[in-house]
């Protein structure tokens, strides 16, 4: 298995394109040949999300101006439409796939039909570990996204210790899973106690906002002095809780997110509940992942670590007046 790497912010592009140097003959490129379209076949199960779209949407537009010919399949969240979808576009000819916020769990059918044609699946968040499905994942550091929502909520509760915190997460998301288990974990080992005993799980990414509105609701209508803080995997569940907040009067449980969307800072920016969010600069993955494609593209050759790490940053009231939303 080839080993992962991590990359901060700044030098992130610079160095994949280091690694995606050309080291196989000149002019042996991985697909398209001479006077024929370099075809890229794109999926997202997640179109419904701000992430998934804005990132799909972004890498179709910057791929049409390498000159590629590429082609965007979506689905809310059915992998079974996307699995045949892929497979058809496999048949009908690609030369390069290239997978937005995949769940490995749920793309078997679809890596076993690009493997028997040898075609690469390059992926964005597609996983919390190197996997050899995929020629080249890029994603952010969990452990990391994690942190910054922990230490931020450190700071605005005055110390974990004794604190009821409230998790909520989404296990079918892997990278939303893995973050989510590692905040109770670190909550739990700083003293804190996990509101309701366990994590909340949102059942559908979509209805998050209005799912996490219930879960804060029913919890403080049962509990109205039992919740410091909560801790959320993504931001649209951390805006219900805010709602939930605001809405039951109370001015001292703090929240934190993960994504920094636009309706997310200008929650900050009040000094509300909204207390900080983690930005995924998913626009300057999508960038690394068009710089690997195309150097395969013109190469043939495969990027040389498969599993790329990148740094978040934290967006709190300190920073958020100069942020500027991508999404």
């Amino acid at each position: 298995m080839r080993t992962p790497l991590k990359l901060t912010a700044g030098l992130a592009v610079a160095g994949l394109l280091a690694l995606t140097g050309c080291s196989g003959d000149a002019g042996a490129g991985g697909g398209g040949g001479e006077g024929e379209p370099f075809k890229v076949a794109a999926f997202t199960a997640g179109y419904g999300t701000p992430a998934g779209k804005e990132s799909l949407d972004e890498l179709v537009e910057k791929g049409k101006e390498q000159g590629w010919d590429v082609t965007l399949y979506t689905s809310d969240f059915d992998y079974d439409k996307i699995n045949t979808d892929m497979q058809s576009a496999i048949t009908q000819g690609t030369d390069v796939i290239v997978a937005g916020f995949p769940d490995p769990r749920q793309i078997a059918p679809l890596v076993t039909a690009a493997e028997s044609s040898d075609i690469p699946i390059f992926s964005i968040d597609g996983g919390v570990e190197p996997n050899e499905d995929f020629v080249q994942d890029i994603t952010f550091d969990q452990q990391q996204i994690a942190d910054l929502g922990i230490n931020a909520l450190d700071e605005a509760l005055g110390g974990l210790e004794g604190k009821d915190v409230m998790v909520i997460g989404h296990d079918p998301h892997v990278g939303i899973m893995t973050r989510s288990n590692i905040a109770v974990d670190e909550l739990e080992a700083a003293g804190a106690t996990i509101a309701g005993g366990e994590m909340k799980q949102v059942l559908n990414p979509g209805t998050s906002q209005e799912e996490t509105l219930k879960f804060v609701t029913d919890y403080l209508q049962a509990n109205p002095d039992g919740l410091d803080g909560i801790w959320t995997g993504w931001d649209h569940a951390a805006l219900g809780a805010v709602q939930a907040i605001n809405e039951s009067g109370q001015d001292d449980i703090y929240v934190t997110g993960v994504d920094a969307l636009g309706a997310a800072a200008a929650e900050i920016e009040k000094e509300g509940p909204f207390y900080a969010s983690v930005l995924q600069d998913w626009s300057q993955v999508v960038d690394m992942t068009v710089e690997s494609v195309e150097a395969y593209r013109e190469s043939g050759e495969l990027p040389a670590e498969n599993f790329v790490e990148v740094e978040a940053e934290l967006i709190d009231r300190t920073n958020v007046a100069t942020y500027e939303p991508k999404m």
